[in-house]
């Protein structure tokens, strides 16, 4: 008795980030961050956006470690892992909301090996064309990626294009002719959008 209490102990402190406002995370879990009203953020808003459903613009993954919940995520500082609580705060000082959406009980088999998949892909520089290449990943290609063996996630026509114009924003426009490049309209890729309403997936909360 007095060991099984000695070994909860030590878990509590890795275990007590996971409860926030009743919602309880999980390894696995998909932190989806809440899309913003300028600049990046909003373009991705205005191309990828589902009308009557909640945007968002950057998705990251929970796995558990000996010091605490850890999320590994690609985001403007490349592929990297933070403490929940560091994740947390970035968000909070942004003025946006973490909502947590979790695998179905099929897809769950997937969890361990796609957790780590993410971390032999941490360290990678951030994917500014979204185009696909090897060497380099954006935030949902992060993710497709360390699910990929599992064929969880699906790779689909990206688009540029705002869904009731139908006109690129000129933030694309803009960001791709300083590559060289053009908008890679229909090329394969993801987005936080469409992979928050993948079937696979399910809304548990908001964390705050």
């Amino acid at each position: 008795m007095r060991r099984l209490l000695l070994l909860f102990a030590l878990l509590l402190p890795a275990l007590s980030p996971a409860m926030a406002k009743g919602v309880e995370v999980r390894e696995g879990d998909l932190l989806f961050v809440t899309a913003g009203h300028s600049g990046l953020s909003a373009a991705i808003d205005d191309a990828t956006a589902r009308q009557d459903s909640q945007s968002f613009d950057h998705v990251a993954l929970l796995a558990s470690a000996a010091e605490g919940w850890q999320v590994l995520h690609a985001d403007e500082k490349g592929s990297r892992q933070q403490s929940l609580a560091a994740f947390r705060q970035d968000a909070r000082a942004k003025q946006r909301q973490i909502v947590v959406y979790r695998l179905r009980a099929p897809q769950q088999a997937a969890i361990r090996d796609a957790v780590a998949t993410a971390r032999t892909m941490l360290g990678k520089p951030y994917n500014t064309s979204y185009v696909l290449n090897e060497d380099s990943y954006y935030c949902s290609d992060f993710i497709e990626r360390a699910f990929r063996a599992h064929h969880v996630f699906a790779l689909q026509p990206m688009n540029f294009r705002n869904p009731q114009t139908g006109q690129i924003a000129q933030h694309w426009i803009d960001l791709y002719r300083g590559m060289g490049l053009d908008v890679p309209q229909d090329q394969p890729g993801t987005n936080p959008n469409d992979m928050s309403a993948a079937p696979v997936l399910q809304r548990i909360g908001v964390l705050e």
